[in-house]
């Protein structure tokens, strides 16, 4: 069995549209009076109808809201039973990973980290030659027998030596150039590249547009004092120690609610799934996965190209589907309720670890639909760990298993 879970959660993001006003074009003061009370006559019915336009908008838009909201209702508003026939999910035999040892290794890996995070690129001199580390902004055309190729030239973009974002080749031509430097070269794309280009020669013109430098702050009691409450470099590393401790017996613990859960799904006979409950999830996976390809300054296309296909999403789409079902399903066979109080009270507690001021504003960005699938998850596995027979097994050991059965996948 995989042990190392890996939870596939829909990133969920609130895009709020603005409604901007346009102003009116200032008159000539030379009207006379009648144009005059002409005009404030015409602008008068031209607020009052663009008032009545953004009403409608706003009825138009309240109304849309509405419409989702009885949809996503619908999701939940089915017989379990009609699809879900549990299996053993009491008393499982569940493995987990013992708590990762914190060395002084990870300690000073998550300070480098910080102090990458903390880094800014710094535009360089123009007699300053490009090395792997640094951002070269470039224009560049590509070729193959003459003529350009669809993805092959693009302007201003941005490109950190080093990073394997473009090929390999292609980047060890512009290591030592310098701003404002064109370099024209040849490669030969990889036999496995696609359909189209594999194993083509092709002919690049680069213009480098300018070399971005990243500098790294100090790493010393100011820059401590500026990323955290500490005053010393110790007391710091301390600390940096102590959160690390507590991520990895976290970790630790979710691997084995994690476990019991999927222990649960594997026993159960599954048949089918509500259409509204699958479309719910589907739409809300997309629906980040457009914002997060948005803050990537991605095309939703481009970002699925990239990053998964279509079976991968179908996959995350069905992992949430039937978690929900399962777990629905024994909070009834165990006569668990989600009673009002106990949606307030968990709702609340999830908007305060999410940093929201109010429950009122957590609920809109997020649903009411979806923050109760999280709750009925929790409880669930709340209630599978609590009745499941633990066994802790050594980090190696534990990931040892899984390596292998990656391996025999393979």
């Amino acid at each position: 069995m995989k042990k190392r879970n890996y939870i596939l959660a829909a990133l969920v993001l609130s895009l709020t549209i603005g409604l901007a006003g346009c102003g009116e074009e200032k008159k000539d003061n030379s009207q006379n009076a009648d144009q005059t009370q002409d005009a404030v006559q015409d602008r008068e019915e031209d607020n009052s109808e663009e008032e009545s336009s953004t009403e409608d908008d706003q009825d138009e838009a309240s109304q849309k809201d509405q419409t989702e909201a009885k949809s996503q209702e619908k999701a939940l508003d089915f017989k379990v039973g009609d699809y879900v026939k549990l299996g053993e999910y009491k008393g499982l035999e569940v493995t987990y990973p013992a708590v990762a040892e914190v060395t002084d290794e990870d300690v000073q890996t998550s300070i480098e980290e910080q102090l990458q995070d903390n880094s800014e690129l710094k535009e360089t001199e123009e007699d300053y030659a490009a090395k792997e580390g640094d951002t070269v902004n470039i224009d560049y055309t590509g070729t193959v027998d003459g003529e350009e190729f669809e993805g092959g030239s693009d302007t201003e973009v941005d490109l950190e030596l080093g990073a394997e974002e473009f090929l390999p080749e292609f980047e060890e031509n512009l290591a030592g150039k310098k701003a404002g430097e064109t370099v024209v070269f040849t490669l030969k794309f990889p036999e496995d590249y696609d359909e189209e280009l594999g194993g083509k020669e092709a002919e690049f013109t680069v213009k480098v547009n300018s070399i971005s430098q990243l500098i790294m702050p100090e790493y010393n009691e100011d820059f401590v004092k500026e990323v955290s409450d500490c005053k010393t470099i110790e007391e710091f590393e301390a600390s940096v120690r102590k959160d690390l401790e507590e991520s990895a017996k976290e970790d630790s613990e979710m691997e084995a609610e994690e476990n019991g859960l999927r222990l649960a799904i594997e026993n159960a006979e599954i048949n089918g799934y509500p259409q509204e409950l699958y479309d719910f999830f589907y739409d809300d996976t997309v629906s980040g996965y457009q914002s997060y390809a948005e803050m990537m300054g991605m095309e939703y296309e481009e970002f699925m190209e990239s990053f998964m296909g279509e079976d991968e999403l179908e996959e995350i789409i069905m992992e949430q589907v039937n978690d929900y079902l399962v777990c629905r399903a024994i909070l009834e066979q165990e006569g668990i309720a989600v009673t009002d109080k106990d949606y307030a009270t968990e709702a609340e507690k999830m908007a305060k670890e999410n940093e929201y001021e109010s429950l009122e504003e957590y609920e809109s960005d997020y649903g009411k639909t979806y923050i109760m699938t999280q709750i009925v998850r929790e409880k669930a596995i709340d209630f599978l760990h609590g009745s499941a027979k633990l066994k802790e097994i050594p980090q190696d050991e534990y990931y040892e298993e899984d390596d292998l059965e990656v391996e025999e996948e393979e």
